[in-house]
């Protein structure tokens, strides 16, 4: 048992305090204890040859590093300093008794606690390539640099240094990555700062260090931007343009197969990969009375009995749909790719080659979502315009029932349709639908 302390506490543990130590070792190997008034748990344990700096909590001292009176000021400062966050730590403990094994997790072990959990809880609806997509920026950029660490070391302005060097370490694998790595960056600490709100959630932590309330993202394309009637007319002219020249067999810088996936997210402003790209030619029901694309596994569901939703279509996507060339082994996709049994993978480059040609400024494909949003409004019901976005329509009954009116929602889908062909110039003012 240790002995109570030969002289009354001191205000604060400082050099000073080291060296009177130095000169009054303990008579034993018990030794005592040089407490702080304040109620921070810091103390000296002062033995016979030996001082150290640490935690004294219910009458267990826990060390954080021996001391030497040659040293410095600071020093002995970030050993003070790095004492009080022990005693932060084993005060909340004592609240909240998991953080004891957050104190000893790392990073790494983090994040197999924190993926085997999404799988759980979200693997049934979350598609196999985006999980895969979140192991890779965990296996590429966030193991490599923080997996080593436990999560009580992991400092803000760690995950601040981590967003300003993961650019560099993409571009070395690939000097042509999207937005000069920045995008990724991103993505890591958007991934870093999920596992760690789940950690605070499971109380393995007391706060998220690479909150984006903490460490700011960088600026991504400003994707609130929406085309103007002028844009969707400069749009309109180019792919009509493209079109042309594919008909009298000229070369043009995008396929017809292409041409047709961009008038369709242009017409339902889907989302264009997940909704539209990647889908299966049988969940097209074209021939239906309510023509739609059924997504069994998608951003807007909103619950139900059987999940996912419906992409309702108007009249000229589902030309476009049939129009499609679908070569042999690609039969079951609704948009092809280059390769046999794959789909087309994304449509940003495409987009871009569009945007150039029409002397836009440069935008995300989700413009085309936002300005279906945009021009919807005054067109249809503000009900109408949020289920066909996927979105949550307002007044309850609406959220409740209106999933159920097909023929309505497919009305509105094809008003809007005709709408933005207007628009475009592929339709004139006499030839546009009247509102029901």
């Amino acid at each position: 048992m240790a002995r109570r302390p030969t002289h009354p506490p001191v205000p604060r543990i400082n050099l000073g305090v080291v060296k009177q130590a130095f000169r009054r070792p303990a008579v034993s190997d018990a030794g005592y204890y040089i407490l702080e008034k304040a109620r921070t748990m810091v103390c000296l344990r002062v033995r016979r040859t030996v001082v150290q700096v640490g935690v004294r909590q219910h009458g267990v001292w826990s060390p954080v590093a021996d001391l030497s009176a040659a040293m410095s000021v600071e020093e002995v400062e970030s050993l003070r300093a790095e004492a009080a966050r022990l005693a932060r730590e084993l005060q909340a403990e004592d609240s909240l008794p998991a953080l004891a094994r957050g104190r000893s997790m790392t990073i790494a072990q983090l994040h197999g606690e924190y993926m085997d959990d999404l799988r759980e809880a979200r693997g049934a609806v979350m598609s196999p390539r985006t999980l895969a997509s979140y192991d890779d920026v965990w296996r590429l950029y966030l193991i490599p640099a923080v997996g080593s660490l436990r999560l009580p070391h992991l400092t803000v302005d760690m995950a601040r240094q981590l967003i300003r060097d993961i650019p560099t370490k993409v571009l070395a694998r690939r000097p042509k990555a999207k937005g000069g790595g920045r995008y990724m960056a991103n993505a890591a600490l958007q991934q870093l700062s999920a596992a760690l709100e789940f950690a605070y959630r499971m109380e393995w932590v007391t706060r998220n260090v690479a909150s984006a309330r903490l460490v700011r993202r960088y600026e991504s394309s400003p994707s609130e931007n929406f085309l103007d009637a002028a844009g969707y007319a400069a749009v309109g002219k180019i792919l009509r343009d493209f079109e042309a020249r594919l008909a009298c067999s000229k070369s043009a810088p995008l396929s017809l197969r292409t041409l047709l996936a961009l008038r369709i997210a242009i017409y339902t402003g889907v989302r264009h990969r997940t909704e539209l790209l990647w889908t299966r030619l049988d969940w097209c029901h074209l021939d239906d009375p309510v023509p739609r694309i059924g997504i069994p596994r998608a951003k807007g569901d909103r619950g139900g009995n059987r999940g996912g939703r419906w992409i309702y279509l108007g009249p000229e996507s589902i030309r476009c749909i049939r129009a499609i060339d679908r070569p042999t082994g690609s039969e079951h996709l609704t948009i092809p790719g280059d390769k046999p049994g794959r789909p087309l993978f994304r449509l940003n480059e495409a987009w871009a080659v569009v945007l150039g040609s029409a002397g836009l400024p440069a935008m995300p494909v989700k413009t085309l979502r936002h300005g279906f949003s945009t021009h919807s409004v005054g067109v249809i019901a503000p009900e109408h315009r949020a289920q066909l976005l996927g979105h949550q329509g307002r007044p309850m009954t609406d959220t409740v029932y209106l999933h159920r009116h097909g023929p309505d929602l497919a009305r509105a889908a094809a008003r809007v349709e005709d709408h933005l062909r207007f628009l475009m110039g592929d339709l004139l003012h006499r030839q546009r639908r009247r509102s029901a």
